[in-house]
């Protein structure tokens, strides 16, 4: 089966399949490459992956406004709770598995830190692996969220990864370099780039290191512009 992906620049994705429209990290409004607003996305549920404003920082009255579920580490869906009103969240930790109406999603680990915007703990940041589809067809997507490459990502894979969307950026993630380490541990049949060319500090040229993991990985390698939408 294929899914609907759009990035919306930095780390916010909407993923469209089986029937469900899932926002990953919502940061649009002070997202300098997001080409859209929070009002003008209506999930059917959002996925925050770790603590930091450029990753969360819609999330509250997005998710108020259309009352779709969050999942998020506990640390955050208490503080998304007692601060922003959010009713509907579920908090859950790495290695947390929830079946939904998509199929299933799994917290996995990152290594990253995860400091709330108002300088509160936001537990340990994570990433997600997402099963869509119920029966033999499915798609598996890898969301790694903000993370360093680390060797235990091929466990994540190991049963298959359709879809792998990691940082290149550098500094504060992965850069070029050691996204294709990760590429490898992974073993994906697509890989799609974020966290990257947002601010000056994580600049990077997309296209060069697209040319990098068709000579050294066997993944296909997907570049995607701010509001664009491919099937993969």
């Amino acid at each position: 089966m294929k899914i609907g992906l759009r990035w919306y620049g930095h780390s916010t994705w909407m993923v469209d399949a089986c029937g469900s429209r899932i926002l990953i990290d919502p940061f649009l409004d002070d997202n300098p490459s997001s080409p859209i607003k929070s009002s003008e996305v209506s999930p059917d549920f959002i996925l925050i992956s770790h603590g930091h404003f450029d990753h969360l920082a819609d999330a509250a009255q997005i998710a108020n406004r259309v009352k779709c579920p969050v999942y998020c580490n506990y640390e955050i869906a208490q503080w998304l709770g007692h601060k922003h009103g959010v009713s509907n969240v579920v908090g859950i930790n790495i290695g947390g598995r929830a079946k939904v109406s998509f199929g299933e999603l799994q917290m996995v680990a990152a290594v990253h830190s995860s400091g709330l915007p108002d300088g509160e703990y936001g537990g340990l940041a994570g990433g997600f692996v997402l099963r869509f589809g119920q029966s033999d067809e499915k798609h598996v997507l890898y969301y790694t969220g903000d993370t360093a490459v680390f060797s235990d990502m091929s466990y994540h894979a190991r049963h298959g990864v359709d879809t792998l969307i990691l940082p290149i950026g550098d500094l504060f993630t992965m850069g070029p370099d050691d996204s294709i380490d990760a590429i490898r541990f992974v073993k994906p049949k697509n890989v799609v780039p974020c966290h990257y060319n947002t601010w000056p500090p994580i600049a990077q040229d997309v296209k060069a290191w697209a040319d990098v993991v068709r000579s050294h990985t066997t993944s296909v390698p997907w570049i995607m512009s701010p509001g664009e939408q491919i099937e993969i």
